[in-house]
């Protein structure tokens, strides 16, 4: 039973008809419903909701859980002036919700965009205001270079930074390097809780199991040694490093297949694959639905992925890091990420490159293949996603933080 008087509006600005909103949002709020009454707000693409099927199951099953769902289209174009529109649509939605009793409720937003709302609802009708930051938003933009430094959306960005810093009630972080950077972005309100909750992932799904001999057989790889990529190589991701560390991996073991899991363009990623070395007889390319994840995951042995290094992605957490711990399978990443490399070594979980170069995969390699060798790397796998990355344990936080909120 929800607690009395305890409202929360959630706002989300990504979808939850993706992957990553059903994951990373309704997951969550599917372990809160029993801490307060929850109205989730979201903006999803008009490609999502012109699925019907999609919408209807996401409905019952927001239902089921108790949990109302306001959704609003999400418009891409023309930029800023979409992000615009879609803010000031999200701030009549989330006025409306807040007309009752708004000063005894939380609005939770996820992210920048939504900060803007929830810090229009604090003002208009006294709700306590949760900054869930997912990252550093502004910094992200320049570092994309997707906005030119110091220029007027930057400055715009940053002032509007350090008011939801100093606005917020509690503040949220994916990681505590991102804790110790948040005096370079402004002044936390007095008082305000600083709670580190990382990217989390449901470890009932995401957990080790017997490899699917049907479907190892359906994609070749019967007696190889599979090094395994799950997800985007775009945006963040180092597209080149990464296909050449699997090219040093199939130079390394002779029995190597490079498994890679992605809605990328196949022909695209053959083509630079083979460019960095990678023979085409040792590349598997699939696609899959997040239901068909786990299993994909189990058939490998090893997961790789690089991410650029930059001040912004000290606040980030990469969700398949969990996911691949969770499945009790050591993974190769870089330095300087978060708090990903501290993580990884501490559990003694997989290899971390101080640098993505050639002459650093070359030294991974002895640590890699005692890692593999070693019967207890996928139960310290195991373990280490458990003791940082329990989905049910991120509720839970969230779930005090509420609690502190509301008290």
């Amino acid at each position: 039973m929800s607690s009395p008087g305890r409202r929360v509006l959630y706002v989300s600005y990504d979808g939850i008809l993706e992957p990553l909103g059903e994951s990373q949002v309704v997951a969550y709020l599917e372990r809160l419903t029993g801490a307060a009454a929850i109205t989730l707000l979201s903006f999803e693409k008009k490609a999502d909701l012109a699925e019907s099927a999609r919408v209807t199951a996401m409905t019952a099953r927001l239902d089921r859980a108790g949990i109302t769902w306001i959704r609003r289209p999400y418009h891409k174009r023309p930029p800023v002036v979409s992000t615009a529109l879609d803010i000031a649509l999200g701030c009549v939605a989330a006025r409306r919700w807040a007309r009752h009793d708004g000063s005894g409720s939380i609005v939770h937003a996820r992210g920048y965009v939504p900060a803007m709302i929830a810090l229009h609802v604090k003002r208009h009708a006294g709700a306590r205001f949760v900054f869930d930051m997912r990252g550093f938003w502004v910094d992200e933009k320049v570092e994309a270079g997707q906005w030119p430094p110091n220029g007027l959306l930057y400055r715009i960005g940053k002032r509007y930074e350090r008011r939801f810093l100093a606005a917020a009630d509690a503040v949220v972080s994916l990681t505590a390097a991102g804790v110790r950077e948040l005096p370079r972005l402004g002044r936390v309100r007095e008082g305000a809780p600083v709670v580190v909750i990382p990217t989390c992932a449901d470890l009932d799904r995401f957990a080790p199991g017997t490899p699917c001999d049907r479907l190892r057989g359906e994609l070749g790889l019967d007696g190889a040694f599979v090094a395994g990529y799950a997800g985007t190589l775009s945006n963040w991701y180092l597209r080149d490093e990464t296909l050449s560390y699997f090219a040093f991996l199939a130079r390394r073991f002779d029995r190597m297949k490079a498994l890679f899991v992605t809605r990328e363009d196949h022909g695209r990623l053959r083509t630079d694959a083979t460019r960095a070395g990678l023979p085409a007889d040792r590349l598997v390319l699939t696609r899959a639905s997040f239901d068909e994840m786990p299993a994909l995951m189990r058939l490998m042995h090893v997961g790789v992925f690089f991410i650029r290094v930059c001040f912004s992605k000290r606040a980030s957490a990469a969700t398949r890091l969990a996911e691949f711990l969770g499945c009790g399978i050591p993974v190769v990443i870089n330095d300087g990420i978060g708090d990903s490399g501290a993580i990884v070594r501490d559990g003694r979980a997989g290899v971390v490159l101080d640098d993505t170069t050639p002459d650093r995969f070359e030294g991974s390699a002895a640590s890699l293949e005692q890692l593999l060798a070693d019967p207890l790397t996928a139960t310290r796998c195991r373990e280490t996603a458990v003791r940082h990355f329990d989905l049910a344990a991120g509720a839970a936080s969230y779930r005090t933080l509420y609690e502190r909120l509301a008290g």
